[in-house]
């Protein structure tokens, strides 16, 4: 196994996860970055999904915009024209690794194993996404998965909600990725951006004193 030069530093905080079965409104957008959300993530199994990368990329947004669900090579440069800013994938692929470096985004490795973690970053990830996490014991698995590999940026992911939020970012994991916690269905169809911003701004609340808490601060 070689060792490939990190890319450059991919989302820190709050990760928000876009999966849906239809084109994502650009009222989610609206609504996550107004709640303090610092990355959005639409996945490629969303349809409409780079025409949404392109358009919330154009917008100007505070918060950086990615693609998920990166499986492949092809996948890479299409999210790169769209203007992905940073990819995510669900395993760990040296081939994506590779397109992204030539092209200088980060990537977001997806990785479940002390074994698959440490092969993700010594294969150039930017930062280990740590799924499903709530399948393997959430808080308590990546604390004793970080005991050995402290210097490995983690994204808790699967089954965040604010409480598990501010658990990881006391731990001191570089971000956590939420997806149906924060981006639904329902509120899709119903147009819950009000909804969708509460919950948000739940979340990001919680991942800054989680922070605090790591930093020695009094939240």
């Amino acid at each position: 196994m070689s060792t490939r030069h990190h890319t450059a530093p991919g989302p820190a905080g709050v990760v928000a996860i876009v999966r849906l079965n239809t084109a994502p409104p650009d009222g989610i957008r609206a609504a996550l970055v107004a709640a303090g959300v610092e990355a959005l993530e639409v996945t490629l199994t969303t349809p409409g999904a780079e025409a949404a990368i392109a358009r919330w990329r154009e917008s100007g947004t505070a918060a950086s915009v990615g693609a998920g669900t990166v499986r492949t090579p092809d996948e890479a440069r299409r999210a790169v024209r769209a203007g992905a800013q940073f990819l995510v994938t669900p395993t760990t692929s040296a081939a994506v690794l590779d397109t992204a470096g030539e092209a200088g985004v980060p990537v977001l490795c997806g990785a479940l194993t002390p074994t698959e973690i440490d092969t993700a970053w010594q294969l150039g990830a930017s930062a280990v996404k740590v799924f499903p996490v709530d399948t393997v014991g959430g808080a308590a698995y990546v604390r004793a998965v970080l005991a050995p590999l402290p210097d490995i940026p983690l994204v808790p992911t699967g089954g965040v909600d604010a409480a598990a939020a501010r658990a990881y970012a006391a731990l001191g994991c570089r971000a956590v990725g939420v997806g149906g916690f924060l981006v639904s269905e329902r509120l899709a169809a119903n147009g819950d951006f009000d909804g969708l911003h509460a919950r948000a701004a739940e979340l990001t609340a919680a991942w800054h004193a989680g922070r605090a808490e790591y930093a020695g601060e009094t939240p």
